[in-house]
């Protein structure tokens, strides 16, 4: 909530005496207001002579040229002027005094005056609408034309206006209904007897209520009775009205959480702490972790875990460890296609086109298509008979890694170590098809898990790949080191599925209509190549990537395409003796 202006209303207090406004205005300033409001009118132009206060309207005239140096005075003393207008008179030396003036007001007794309405909408300035004892109706009535007619802020007045107001009067919840019924600011015109304590404190309640305007009468000597003394509070009380309502100012505050609150809650707040020594590269999640105090200033507190984890821990972080933001990363992933030209049934399949666009970039388009990716690398041999694949930049959107043409677990954590990744997606060459979609939903998962090593518990061939953690494949790859055999590399998956001691496994299930285990969507063969020609022409797909679900509304519409290869089988899958072995060479004991 802004700072609150407290105008001190001189109003009639003045006797008509100039000296005596001279000694209001600067009262009013040493009390600490942030501006003073007079009242102006001429006793003819306000009443008839046959009205009850016809005479006191004469004692009480002020001309213009006294206005005019109380105006230079208040103003030189820094206070705001407003000025309540009360007939034509009065708008007519605002005209004059215009460059004085700060702000209007139209008390409630006058709101419904058309003629001073029209006389003052010319003054860009605020103004203040007393609303007192106006029924809702009669202020939805009046309002809208006040609004047509005045281009500057109005802000609602609320204030019974009979001298003194009974305490119980005050109806202070009409401050909040009115701001949130008309959405404008509101301000409290405070009326209560001068000689009761709740003259000082109702401003107070006001405030915090939703009142950023107190209006206040101020008086030198109250006792001296005269015009408008009823609820007129002296210098010293004004002055201590108004460092009540600056206490509260600072004890409403703001929406802001302080420094020293968020401090204090830093310093007590449970921190995060490693529940286990983690590794470099090691994801962290919530299963590794715990909470507790700590007086490591800058370590995460609980509240942020479901927000900031899993992360990537940049370093070794022991045991009962605070987490620092120094200590961890986002994870970077990067997909790493596996390929080489070492075909024999289908020789150099990974260059033969497919709707005029070599297999392999199909395969690369799509995974450069996979929202949750930070880099796609295309991973080959550095023998010679594999450099054609270097060519396949795409734009330098790929990374060309080349390695060991036997090991692929080495060849991958190459990959892996040159783009900076910490998790690895392995796809192989052959899939033209490979799904952005799905790879994506494995990604997430992965993460989100923690595991050293994701994959699909059924899918649809060709269309997904794994997800490794980068630390997993690097103990993986020295386990590998000491082994006698790299022979089955090739088969990575192994490795992670058959040493459930030292690899976490996050094995996923995929949505339904994700999984046709009859489809056979890689290409080995020259059926597979004819497939993928006729899906490509047919669904007209030029150089972009095809997501998985056009390629699975037009097979289901299709389904004699899958017939085209779907006596082809993958050897390996029935070949026991094979998978056996496998399995054997893979554990490492």
């Amino acid at each position: 909530m802004a700072k609150v202006k407290v105008i001190a209303e001189i109003a009639n207090a003045h006797l008509g005496d100039p000296a005596r406004l001279t000694e209001l205005i600067i009262a009013a300033a040493d009390s600490g207001a942030d501006g003073v409001k007079f009242q102006w009118f001429k006793y003819d132009s306000i009443a008839t002579p046959d009205f009850i206060h016809y005479q006191v309207y004469t004692d009480l005239y002020i001309d213009k040229s006294g206005w005019a140096d109380a105006l230079k005075l208040a103003k030189g003393l820094g206070l705001e002027v407003w000025v309540d207008i009360y007939d034509e008179w009065g708008a007519q030396v605002l005209a004059e005094l215009e460059g004085l003036v700060d702000g209007m007001k139209l008390a409630t007794t006058v709101i419904q005056s058309d003629t001073l309405v029209q006389a003052l909408k010319r003054f860009e300035k605020p103004i203040l609408i007393g609303v007192g004892g106006w029924f809702e109706e009669e202020i939805d009535k009046q309002l809208p034309y006040i609004k047509d007619n005045f281009k500057g802020p109005i802000i609602l007045m609320h204030g019974f206006q009979g001298y003194p107001t009974r305490t119980e009067d005050s109806n202070l919840s009409r401050l909040a209904y009115f701001k949130q019924r008309y959405q404008l600011e509101v301000g409290f015109a405070d009326h209560e007897d001068a000689d009761n304590q709740m003259a000082i404190d109702l401003p107070v309640y006001a405030y915090l209520l939703g009142a950023g305007i107190i209006e206040k009468h101020i008086t030198i000597n109250r006792s001296g009775k005269g015009t408008d003394y009823y609820s007129a509070l002296e210098p010293n009380e004004f002055k201590v009205m108004v460092d009540k309502l600056r206490r509260a100012e600072m004890v409403f505050g703001s929406l802001e959480i302080k420094e020293a609150e968020r401090k204090y809650l830093e310093d007590s707040s449970l921190k995060i702490v490693a529940r286990k020594g983690i590794s470099p590269g090691e994801m962290i999640t919530s299963e590794k972790i715990m909470y507790k105090r700590s007086s490591v200033p800058n370590a995460f507190i609980a509240q942020n875990a479901s927000e900031r984890f899993p992360l990537i821990s940049k370093s070794g972080i022991p045991v009962n460890t605070p987490i620092t933001p120094d200590m961890v990363k986002e994870p970077k992933v990067c997909i790493v296609v596996i390929c080489r030209l070492k075909s024999t049934r289908l020789r150099q399949k990974a260059l033969l086109p497919i709707n005029g666009v070599p297999s392999i970039e199909r395969c690369l388009m799509n995974c450069l298509a996979v929202p949750n990716c930070d880099q796609v690398v295309l991973a080959t041999s550095d023998l010679p008979e594999d450099q054609p694949l270097t060519n396949f930049t795409l734009d330098n959107k790929v990374q060309i890694v080349t390695g060991d043409p036997i090991d692929v677990a080495k060849r991958m954590l190459k990959a892996a170590e040159e783009s900076n990744a910490d998790i690895v997606v392995r796809v192989t060459g052959d899939d033209p098809c490979i799904s952005p979609e799905m790879l994506a939903f494995l990604i997430d998962h992965h993460i989100n898990s923690g595991a050293d090593f994701t994959h699909a518990k059924k899918s649809t061939m060709g269309t997904v790949g794994d997800v490794i953690t980068v630390e997993a494949l690097r103990r993986l790859s020295q386990l590998l080191q000491h082994s006698e055999n790299l022979t089955y590399t090739e088969y990575l998956s192994f490795y992670f599925m058959n040493n459930p001691t030292l690899f976490k496994v996050n094995s996923i299930g995929f949505p339904d209509p994700w999984v046709f285990p009859d489809w056979r969507l890689t290409l080995d063969e020259a059926k597979d190549l004819e497939l993928f020609e006729k899906i490509f022409k047919a669904l007209d797909v030029g150089k972009r990537p095809l997501y998985f679900e056009e390629l699975r509304s037009f097979l289901l519409n299709n389904p004699d395409l899958i017939d085209i290869n779907g006596g082809i089988k993958v050897k390996w899958l029935d070949d026991t003796s094979l998978i056996n072995k496998l399995n054997e060479a893979t554990k490492f004991l």
